[in-house]
């Protein structure tokens, strides 16, 4: 059985580096970007099962990368944007993201929330 990869998009150094290690605990590969533009070479590179996108980056932000992702995969892969502030389910739709997880976040509350969006994809394998 493959570990499901995580896309974990943050300008953010030190938060990368935690991300990274927490949620190789929880037995999951990541990959890291540091920025919109290597965020998308890495989602055609590594194909991620779910990416984890900080909303606010300098030069293109998390918005701007969902449009360019969802724009050149024709696969539905989950977005989970990583935010300061509370999203409703109106604007994660307007931004063709998948759920919001607001900063600072519960590790418990965040793999619990991974794992819900990663599940339909591991029943269909």
């Amino acid at each position: 059985m493959h570990k499901p990869t995580i896309l974990v998009v943050d300008d953010d150094g030190p938060i990368l580096v935690l991300m990274r290690s927490v949620l190789r605990e929880f037995g999951f590969e990541t990959v890291t970007a540091a920025s919109g533009e290597e965020a998308i070479a890495a989602a055609r590179e590594a194909r991620p099962g779910l990416v984890l996108l900080d909303r606010h980056m300098p030069g293109m932000n998390g918005d701007e990368v969902i449009r360019a992702l969802r724009a050149s995969d024709g696969s539905h892969m989950p977005i989970l944007m990583l935010s300061g502030e509370p999203l409703t389910r109106r604007e994660l739709a307007a931004l063709g993201a998948d759920g919001a997880i607001t900063k600072p976040f519960d590790v418990v509350e965040l793999v619990k929330q991974i794992r819900t969006y990663l599940a339909p994809a591991a029943a269909s394998e």
